[in-house]
């Protein structure tokens, strides 16, 4: 059985969570190459299975990225998640989807390319003494950052130049994520798998580990699991994996995202994760989405 990891340039060699599972793989019996998305020279056809792991430059060549996803409907082999799961996680106007089916996401303001609005009346509007802005297609809190509604009209250059750029979005900051953290819950194959509660270094609002930030495997509690799952329910199928990140706040769990195109699995924190996704893989390598 060939297996592709599709990856991109910066993690040609694959992500340590990558690697672990790639080891199960192969005790499994699989051959699993590193396959780059933007390398023209492959046969995509040529795999028994293709599953996008890391990704993580998609936002910056948003358009190629979707072409290429869009190119994937043609192959016969099965690949996880499913262009049309794939093609839905990339923008985060999902959370709108989600937010109609039910869903308690944050409260989020879309403003489209072009857009010239003033970030201190937006906020005031609202009654928002802090908000967080990013763009509606990112990843690893990329030109994200954080404002004070006192402050806000400061960054309307910062943000219209942003707009030039593309869809951005506003959202209220959540003071939890600094005293609570944030959960990020691993579903792989319908079932939950693990989870770790991922905080920022003190004085961020950014929970990577790019910014500082730390993660610890945890269990987390029932209703924060049972709003995951509903999450998971109003979300498009089938899919292989997903990871659902959200808050516990003082009125119960805010979704902040469902990751189901390219996300990080923790499997360093778990010692079965890897497992489980490599058996996964298998058990689904013969079965088109």
């Amino acid at each position: 059985m060939r297996i592709a990891f599709v990856t991109s340039v910066a993690h040609a060699d694959l992500t340590p969570d990558d690697r672990l599972a790639v080891e199960a793989l192969e005790q499994r019996g699989a051959e699993v190459n590193a396959a780059v998305w933007t390398d023209q020279s492959i046969d995509w056809s040529s795999f028994d299975s293709i599953i996008l792991r890391s990704t993580w430059d998609y936002y910056e060549r948003a358009v190629e990225f979707r072409a290429w996803i869009d190119a994937l409907d043609a192959i016969a082999a099965p690949v996880w998640n499913p262009p049309p799961v794939l093609r839905w996680s990339m923008k985060k106007t999902y959370l709108q989807d989600l937010a109609k089916a039910g869903v308690s996401v944050v409260p989020t303001i879309w403003l489209s390319k072009g857009d010239a609005p003033d970030l201190g009346n937006l906020l005031a509007e609202r009654g928002w003494t802090e908000a967080i802005i990013k763009p509606v297609i990112s990843a690893n809190a990329s030109r994200t950052w954080r404002v004070c509604s006192a402050t806000a009209s400061e960054h309307n250059a910062q943000l219209a130049a942003s707009l030039k750029a593309g869809d951005m979005m506003v959202q209220p900051f959540i003071a939890e994520i600094q005293t609570r953290g944030e959960w990020s819950m691993m579903f792989i194959d319908g079932q939950f798998s693990h989870a770790v509660r991922k905080t920022p270094c003190a004085g961020d609002f950014r929970v990577q580990a790019t910014y500082g930030g730390e993660s610890i495997a945890g269990e987390p509690p029932a209703d924060v699991l049972a709003s995951a799952r509903r999450a998971l329910d109003a979300a498009p199928s089938p899919w292989l994996y997903a990871r659902v990140d959200g808050i516990e706040t003082v009125s119960g769990f805010v979704l902040l995202e469902l990751e189901m195109l390219e996300p990080s699995f923790y499997f360093g924190d778990t010692p079965t994760g890897a497992a489980r996704f490599a058996d996964a893989i298998i058990a689904r390598a013969s079965i088109a989405p």
